[in-house]
């Protein structure tokens, strides 16, 4: 049987052990890919570029009900140190910067830099990064736009999802996660992504508090940990839901499973110097975005008040929803 090599970019952007990174830089363009050459690959194996023993689950939860023959196999070298160099390098910014004075010139039609594209070779293809695209660009590419939507709806039928008069009924409250146990292997746990994995690094406080005053006036609230379900349990989860509240973390990119038009409120950790990406999928998604400031904690706690306006519409803070 013929083999096919599925390489994921670990020098471009973030890392991909990180849940929002793996799922919009590999395994959301992995899976048009896949869709879209279905046919050809019948008869192929693919081996697939393993990027940390967590995500790589994500994907296989998947494939393992699909009819492709697979193997996962690390086939790129992935430390945070070459992102850290690559994004911060001279010669990357500048590229950077031509891309956005290319796309402001050319539109649609901008090629040079840009991260959107599949390089395919005979045996083998590399997966474009398109968490970079997004966060350089805003939008996702438009050139694979409808086959994004049309893999999130394949994939919320799959997750077996409840019908719509279900959908967006819960006010969902996301917990961070425990770092995961040494079940995964002492090779596992010393590797980059498990430091400072969810609740170690920080989290929302105050959550069981806000559950009670959302109760007492029927927001239907549900405290959900992302890390400790599976990808049906977190896609069905968030279609069910109309509000998301959650600290800023990569857990937020469950949205994209979320009906359009639903509430996001973010609640800011100190201790994050780069720009946040979770209201550029927001806009995307088109939903609207709320930003709740730290002051200086790295652990914030929700204070009722500010969610209560939010959500009767009094406080004005969201995102203007283009993309």
């Amino acid at each position: 049987m013929k083999e096919i090599k599925i390489i994921a970019d670990p020098t471009k952007g973030g890392d991909l052990g990180n849940y929002w990174h793996y799922m919009l830089g590999f395994f959301l363009p992995f899976l048009v890919w896949l869709e879209k050459n279905s046919e050809y690959l019948k008869d192929k194996k693919l081996i697939i570029d393993s990027c940390n023993p967590m995500t790589d689950r994500i994907l296989e939860e998947f494939l393992k009900e699909s009819l492709f023959s697979y193997e996962m196999k690390q086939l790129s070298e992935k430390k945070l140190e070459i992102s850290k160099k690559y994004w911060k390098s001279y010669r990357e910014k500048l590229k950077r910067r031509l891309l956005k004075l290319e796309l402001k010139l050319r539109g649609t039609k901008a090629s040079l830099f840009i991260f959107h594209e599949f390089l395919e070779k005979k045996d083998s293809i590399i997966i474009p990064r398109w968490d970079v695209y997004l966060e350089l660009i805003g939008t996702f590419p438009k050139a694979y736009e409808s086959q994004i939507m049309s893999i999130r709806n394949s994939l919320i039928d799959w997750a077996d999802s409840p019908d719509k008069e279900t959908c967006g009924a819960y006010t969902l409250i996301l917990k961070r996660s425990d770092p995961p146990n040494s079940t995964l292997g002492k090779k596992s746990i010393e590797t980059r992504w498990l430091k400072g994995y969810g609740s170690e690094r920080r989290q929302l406080q105050g959550i069981d508090s806000l559950y009670q005053e959302l109760e007492k006036r029927a927001y239907n609230p549900f405290i959900f940990a992302s890390g400790d379900h599976n990808l049906k349990e977190q896609i069905s989860a968030h279609y069910r839901s109309k509000t998301l509240i959650g600290i800023r973390g990569a857990d937020l990119f469950n949205m994209f499973w979320m009906p359009s038009n639903s509430t996001v409120i973010m609640q800011a950790s100190s201790g994050l110097i780069n720009k946040a990406a979770q209201p550029i999928l927001a806009r995307c998604c088109g939903h609207q975005f709320y930003e709740i400031p730290h002051h200086g904690e790295k652990s914030p706690r929700l204070n009722f008040e500010t969610i209560k306006s939010i959500l009767n519409g009094t406080r004005n803070t969201k995102t203007p929803n283009h993309c």
